[in-house]
């Protein structure tokens, strides 16, 4: 590793990916969007029909597939599937309720880690995710964990929602919530899990614009890393990028 990479792990619902893309612009990093990466291959399997239910057929769809990506700084990872530009094509529904079927497969994760861990090898990142500071990057230079109670996060969920004309109860958001806390902690494969050298963020009470300014400050101080100058327009801009990638199920 060349560069330095900082990790933000935490549950759905946490504010990973919005914040994940301020810290990038602020210390002028490259952005890992880890789940844009499952998202294409599942994509990937089901424009070839294979049965999602069946690991074997998703194992094998996958092993002559061709996914590359393009990480900046500013602006939203470019996803593309055999030189198919497919960023937007891997932000439905359909695709939203059937990635689990492949992130569940041991040969899709290892697949995945591995390309994760190619994309490192040159540093200058920020990542986030379920397990990339235990698993993908154990001795990343700065690690996060992101958490809020999980009536914030389906408060400010039911907000958005609302916002986007939805019908639905911060109730109904609530369990849903709990529901995915539930299932993310006990998977086998890439399952939550908290770094024993990770930093914890209460981000419950904080804006998305003050934790990033809270990982900022610990990588200047730790990392002796440099910010760059960025307008408040460009800030607004990565928030509202992160925030346009979800689906109406919040994840991205």
């Amino acid at each position: 590793m060349s560069g330095n990479i900082i990790t933000i792990d935490g549950p759905s619902g946490a504010g990973k990916s919005t914040i994940a893309r301020l810290v990038a612009l602020r210390l002028g990093l490259r952005y890992l969007d880890t789940g844009a990466m499952y998202r294409a291959l599942t994509l990937h399997c089901m424009r070839a029909a294979v049965h999602l239910d069946n690991p074997k057929e998703i194992a094998d769809c996958i092993k002559d597939v061709k996914l590359s990506v393009k990480l900046k700084h500013e602006g939203p990872m470019l996803v593309f599937l055999e030189e198919e530009d497919v960023t937007d094509k891997i932000r439905t529904q359909e695709v939203t309720r059937n990635i689990h079927y492949v992130a569940d497969v041991m040969e899709v994760r290892n697949f995945l880690v591995d390309m994760q861990r190619k994309i490192g090898e040159a540093g200058n990142l920020v990542t986030e995710g379920r397990d990339q500071g235990t698993l993908v990057f154990p001795n990343a230079s700065l690690k996060i964990y992101m958490f809020a109670t999980p009536e914030v996060r389906a408060r400010r969920r039911h907000t958005e929602l609302m916002q986007r004309g939805a019908e639905t109860s911060y109730e109904e958001v609530l369990e849903d919530v709990s529901k995915r806390d539930y299932l993310d902690m006990g998977r086998e494969l890439g399952g939550l899990k908290k770094a024993l050298d990770a930093v914890e963020l209460d981000t419950s009470e904080l804006s998305p614009e003050q934790v990033a300014e809270s990982i900022v400050k610990l990588a200047k101080s730790r990392l002796k890393m440099q910010t760059r100058k960025i307008d408040k327009n460009a800030l607004e801009a990565a928030r509202r990028q992160a925030e346009a990638q979800k689906d109406d199920s919040g994840e991205k």
